[in-house]
């Protein structure tokens, strides 16, 4: 369970953003579906986890919309489609392209987006540690993803 989490958690966090738009909100979201598998831990050989996981914490965002903003999601198809398989080089490329879309960000909104998207860091923990005000953080994160949102956009259009 812990190599799941360690392996999926961050791509299932910006998948789940897609949907959200936020990014607390995705990490809630993606820790209860692992909270839930680790609840049901009823897996067959032949099943494919990763599609599992994208496909519950789809699920999950759209009931949290459901549940939240009903207008919203009336456009979404409830069909959930999610290949089983992913053409690694493909997701490696996409990958490469956004982490140079990541190093060419302003210098300061890369280190606010890498403190809170690579390491996990509260917003209060990078506001201390680049001594800037917690409102400057999510300033400079809503920054990130606004430049970065189209190259996100295709990598999790690609995992669909």
């Amino acid at each position: 369970m812990k190599l799941l989490f360690e392996r999926y958690y961050k791509p299932l966090c910006v998948f789940a953003i897609k949907y959200v738009y936020d990014l607390n909100l995705s990490e809630d979201i993606v820790q209860e579906v692992f909270i839930k598998v680790w609840e049901k831990q009823k897996f067959h050989t032949q099943m494919n986890l990763s599609a599992y996981l994208f496909a519950s914490v789809k699920n999950a965002c759209i009931d949290y919309l459901r549940k939240e903003h009903p207008l919203y999601v009336d456009s979404f198809d409830d069909k959930i489609v999610i290949e089983n398989y992913y053409d690694e080089e493909e997701i490696l490329e996409r990958n490469r392209r956004l982490m140079d879309k990541v190093e060419n960000l302003p210098q300061k909104t890369r280190e606010v987006f890498k403190a809170v998207v690579f390491y996990n860091l509260k917003y209060k923990e990078v506001a201390e540690e680049l001594n800037i005000s917690v409102n400057t953080v999510k300033s400079n994160l809503a920054r990130a993803y606004r430049l970065l949102r189209e190259v996100l956009d295709i990598l999790v259009s690609y995992l669909l």
